[in-house]
């Protein structure tokens, strides 16, 4: 034991998972020696405030977004260093090559325990540019918002590329700016992932506040102020935003031949461990088991990366801690909507093997006589015969984080369809109707299956 007090931890990556893993080991054991080596110059940032950040800098500045600086993680105890590029990783010496960004010098770093914490990086564009096309942003790091920030403001056009969650909250903070939107999406409609009535929802409230909205449109080009689109179409553009989509960022994995799973991020077990041992990994690179479906999935969540650096911090320590998996839960907002979702979808459950039955339900978010109420539009997915939860998804205005949130630990539980219409939950007409959505959706399903 005396020799694993002494150890030497080496943590890459500093945005969520790594610092989370840096502070849970130095608390977990101070007598290790905790090393984080990060590119980037801030640390330990709230990516996913970055949209309501660039809406309105005022109420939001770019230091609010950063929870905890390098300093505040050194007078902890942790040898925190920004500006270093791990080049790659060579686990049969146990030592990683480190580019120094501010010398230029190249050095190795020594470790007994390694964290993969490398995150994931925005999929590029990959079509002809030409010298008169419109520039292309991105927005994955505080460095992309910084430079993303003035652009928006001098702009008056702009095309979102992609329909995904960053995609929407793109669109409604360029429009909230006063800019013209135009949002394109590959896939043949808006969120493949929600059932098609609540996706209607999103594209309505969309076309509602000014933003056009073009599907099944490929980008095969950017030229003279336009974007061009397969079959001849020209959107108009002084800036595009490219949201895409995000890839696990596993290229110093692969260097110290670590094990990629089934989604290309790097497969880990429940304790956050690499088929090489001595290497973990967590976050965004890293992939994590469904409780529903049972295989390996990749969620590049905040929450999700928090929860695998805690695991990983803590068995890197000296401790034995497990990641129980996850369900999928998720929620964005869009304009005065909000969307969200947990588990499977009838489509996603009928893939993973489930013999699965959707119902669309409409409930109001509180008393329908009580100011704020509004309806709830909701797609429960549960197993035929059965009867056991799978998954629920809901739009609306007032009540979706509740609603999903109650939806997400019922899943957790294991609960059936016949639970949910005796669920003692809080009713007071400001808050709930008498039968809240969660316990009308059970009585929908108990019907159908």
């Amino acid at each position: 034991m005396a020799n694993a007090m002494a150890e030497r931890l080496l943590i890459v990556g500093g945005v969520a998972a790594g610092t989370k893993a840096a502070a849970t080991a130095h608390r977990r054991n101070p007598q290790a020696q905790v090393v984080l080596l990060q590119e980037e110059a801030e640390i330990s940032y709230s990516a996913c405030g970055m949209p309501y950040h660039l809406a309105d800098a005022q109420r939001i500045p770019r230091s609010k977004l950063i929870a905890r600086t390098p300093q505040a993680f050194m007078d902890d105890g942790v040898d925190l260093r920004t500006g270093m590029r791990v080049l790659s990783v060579d686990a049969a010496t146990r030592r990683v090559r480190v580019l120094d960004l501010g010398s230029g010098k190249e050095h190795d770093e020594p470790f007994d325990q390694l964290l993969l914490a490398t995150g994931a990086q925005a999929r590029r564009l990959n079509v002809p540019v030409s010298d008169s096309a419109p520039p292309v942003y991105y927005l994955r790091t505080l460095v992309d918002a910084d430079a993303l920030r003035p652009v928006l403001l001098a702009g008056r056009r702009v095309v979102v590329l992609g329909g995904g969650y960053i995609g929407m909250e793109m669109a409604e903070t360029c429009a909230s700016l006063g800019m013209q939107v135009t949002l394109v999406e590959m896939q043949p409609r808006l969120l493949s992932g929600f059932a098609a009535a609540l996706a209607e929802a999103v594209g309505k409230t969309l076309h509602a506040h000014g933003v056009t909205v073009h599907t099944a449109s490929q980008v095969i080009g950017l030229d003279a102020g336009h974007v061009l689109l397969q079959g001849g179409g020209r959107v108009a553009a002084d800036l595009v935003i490219a949201a895409t989509g995000v890839q696990p960022n596993t290229a110093l994995a692969q260097s110290a031949a670590v094990a990629l799973g089934r989604t290309g991020a790097i497969a880990v077990n429940s304790r956050m461990q690499t088929n090489v041992p001595g290497v973990y990994a967590a976050g965004d690179c890293a992939e994590s088991p469904h409780r529903i479906s049972g295989q390996a999935c990749w969620l590049p969540l905040g929450d999700v990366a928090n929860r695998h650096g805690r695991v990983a911090g803590t068995n890197m320590a000296g401790g034995d801690a497990h990641f129980p998996g996850v369900l999928g839960t998720a929620i964005f907002k869009v304009f005065d909507l909000a969307v969200a979702r947990t588990g499977l979808g009838q489509e996603e459950a009928k893939l993973a093997g489930f013999d699965a039955v959707s119902a669309p339900i409409q409930a109001p978010s509180r008393a329908r006589y009580m100011s704020g109420s509004a309806t709830l539009m909701l797609s429960v997915t549960a197993e035929r015969g059965t009867g056991r939860l799978l998954g629920a998804q809901a739009v609306g205005t007032d009540a979706v984080d509740k609603t999903i949130d109650t939806f997400a630990a019922a899943l957790w539980g294991g609960l059936a369809t016949t639970d949910l219409p005796d669920l003692d939950l809080a009713y007071a007409p400001p808050f709930s109707p008498v039968l809240a959505p969660v316990q009308v959706a059970g009585e929908v399903l108990n019907k159908l299956i």
